[in-house]
């Protein structure tokens, strides 16, 4: 074995064990992460990313599968979590879309960018109230009589005199 090290053979280069090149390491594997998340989250293939990192369709799926355990919330959570960074998404797409120094105001991508804020605020749990549609809905109806006593049955026919 120390013949190796003496004579330079590719099977003696050691790993750089140094902070500076575990920090590289780490920043490119993040990179990796991180695009691969935004072709996801902008709807790609595996194929696709597969293609554009120069990797096998395999080792993409591989990874994807390993960064989704790595971020693994509780299975609801992570459908939101997924869901909101797609709206995210497309909310940027479409708030830049609004008004163009040449086309004016882009009311379609006005009425988008509500749409897709009405969605981010049901998945973050701010639903609105349903509007009443039916006539007996309590929320409808006219407001209860007082709780007050009713006046005497002579005062109610106006003249004061009692009845006998």
């Amino acid at each position: 074995m120390s013949d190796c090290l003496e004579t330079g053979s590719p099977h003696a280069l050691r790993r750089d064990r140094s902070i500076a090149s575990r920090r590289k390491v780490r920043q490119t594997k993040a990179d990796r992460e991180r695009r691969i998340m935004n072709l996801l989250n902008a709807g790609g293939s595996a194929a696709d990313i597969a293609r554009l990192e120069g990797l096998s369709l395999k080792r993409v799926r591989n990874l994807v599968r390993e960064i989704l355990a790595q971020r693994m919330p509780q299975p609801p959570a992570e459908f939101v979590a997924l869901q909101v960074s797609r709206l995210s998404e497309a909310l940027l797409v479409s708030y830049t879309a609004m008004y163009g120094a040449s086309t004016g105001a882009n009311f379609q991508a006005i009425d988008r960018v509500v749409r897709i804020v009405r969605e981010l605020d049901r998945y973050h749990g701010y639903v609105p109230l349903e509007a009443p549609t039916r006539a007996d809905d309590p929320r409808l109806a006219p407001p209860p009589s007082p709780l007050a006593l009713e006046a005497p049955l002579a005062e109610r026919l106006g003249n004061g005199a009692a009845i006998d």
